[in-house]
């Protein structure tokens, strides 16, 4: 099986596999537990639809690679994870923000941040978090991994790796369908305020048309566009994020009718 060398380090493609879904999943797991202790609501965190997340295992699979060979030194495990760590973040943070024109999270409100992107509470977390992963529940998985045989257990990555294409395919068309409906809900507001304006308190009917056609298409937000507001309350859009907040009320009064109804 094809090996990836580093340092003198190897593994193979299979096993960096095996820790990219287990980590994404341990990301998950401590994103929901995180919000859901801030929140008091189980939400699904993420940009995967599935219980992903993708930067803490691809962040991980890094660490693993570039670090294993200065493990043993905590000091210098330490410096090397918060340097990765915050520097994949900002990274991260960065191409999101220029592919789909959101702010996905926001550390604009903690001291020492960088363009709200890192913040230095979080860098010296990720280092901390990278030592227990290191030194205690790496070893630990790592051993699990190998007790696997591997004509069992690559199947079974392969059936996930095509998993994650499909839910990565879908988690990128809810993305462009909800900037699209932005877009459609910054023009019909723009189109209202005009003709409000023109008319002054007077209320006809194409400013009550539009009003209208406002909120049908506000009212159409699918539960996988509701799923991508709740997992990143901090996102911002940088064209429509004045819609996007109304949009937000009203998925909230939406959900607070729900539960009073239960």
């Amino acid at each position: 099986m094809d090996k990836i060398s580093f340092l003198g380090t190897e593994w193979s493609v299979y096993q960096m596999f095996c820790y990219f879904v287990i980590y994404s999943i341990i990301g998950w797991v401590v994103e929901v537990i995180y919000m859901t202790l801030e929140t008091g609501e189980f939400d699904n965190r993420g940009f995967l639809n599935g219980p992903l997340c993708p930067i803490y295992g691809f962040g991980v699979v890094f660490i693993l690679i570039a670090l294993t060979p200065i493990k043993e030194s905590a000091i210098l495990l330490y410096i090397g994870s918060v340097i990765l760590c915050t520097s994949w973040e900002f990274l991260i943070g960065f191409l999101l923000e220029k592919i789909f024109h959101n702010t996905w999270w926001d550390y604009s409100h903690e001291k020492f941040n960088l363009k709200g992107y890192i913040c230095l509470k979080n860098s010296l977390l990720w280092g901390v978090g990278c030592l227990i992963v290191m030194r205690i529940v790496h070893p630990a998985i790592e051993k699990f991994i190998d007790i696997i045989p591997v004509k069992i257990g690559l199947p079974v990555a392969w059936g996930i790796f095509v998993y994650i294409l499909a839910d990565l395919g879908l988690s990128l068309a809810v993305i462009i369908n909800l900037n699209n409906r932005l877009q459609q809900l910054d023009e019909l507001r723009r189109r209202f305020r005009v003709a409000s304006d023109a008319i002054g308190e007077n209320l006809s009917e194409e400013v009550l048309e539009l009003k209208s056609k406002y909120d049908r298409l506000a009212e159409k937000t699918t539960i996988w566009q509701e799923r991508v507001l709740r997992a990143f309350p901090q996102m911002r859009s940088h064209e429509y994020n004045i819609v996007l907040s109304e949009l937000r009320e009203k998925l909230d009064i939406r959900n607070k009718l729900k539960k009073r109804k239960k």
